[in-house]
């Protein structure tokens, strides 16, 4: 077995760690309701996902699912989405319920499971893309398809608030602070979510800047 694919196997258990401690199955028996409304939840299910699929397709080296899983867009692609909850998870979502004097974690499980979706698990991604992914052909091209993902995500948020029905068993219609567009007005709105798919962008540049100096 390659160190990518060992890669691949440890963050799949850590990941499948930190989804389940996050969503407090353990300790109440369910599922926290609404939990894959936030993109936390859902890049770290696609993570989990597409790392469980590469190790396993790891096992025939020269198939086509491990050729794709492994291929240099894809690696970026999942690095970028999983990375980038780490960046608005510390950077924006800390300092703001911090200043609201709000909590992402009801017990020692959730907060464990806190720290491994939003740490761990993001951290060991990038040391995995920066240690072994393919880096031989990205271009510039490969930072603007990773915006595929949180257009999505935008999308979903968008349409799932159109409902009129709350998150989970919070009163939440949109699931980020800047994504309230009642709240926030068009011009602020539109500003806000503009700039931060050029911030995006110049994420997935900056990668891609690594990885043509690293090859």
């Amino acid at each position: 077995m390659t160190a990518y694919a060992l890669s691949a196997l440890v963050i799949a258990i850590l990941g499948s760690a930190g989804l389940l401690l996050h969503s407090t199955l353990l300790r109440t028996g369910r599922i926290r309701a609404g939990m894959f409304c936030f993109y936390t939840n859902l890049s770290n299910l696609l993570l989990l996902l597409y790392e469980w699929t590469l190790w396993i397709a790891s096992f025939r080296p020269n198939g086509g699912a491990y050729r794709l899983l492994s291929s240099s867009t894809a690696a970026l692609l999942m690095t970028l989405c999983i990375w980038v909850t780490h960046l608005i998870y510390h950077f924006v979502l800390l300092p703001y319920v911090r200043r609201k004097g709000i909590s992402f974690a009801d017990g020692a499980d959730d907060r464990i499971g806190n720290i491994l979706v939003h740490y761990i698990v993001p951290l060991s991604t990038l040391a995995q893309w920066l240690l072994w992914a393919d880096k031989s052909d990205l271009t510039v091209q490969s930072a603007a398809l990773w915006l595929i993902i949180p257009t999505a995500y935008f999308v979903f948020a968008m349409l799932r608030a159109k409902t009129g029905k709350p998150i989970g068993h919070t009163s939440l219609l949109y699931p980020y602070p800047f994504l309230n567009y009642p709240h926030l007005g068009a011009k602020r709105f539109w500003l806000g979510t503009l700039g931060l798919l050029l911030a995006f962008f110049v994420l997935g540049l900056l990668l891609v800047g690594a990885a043509q100096f690293l090859a």
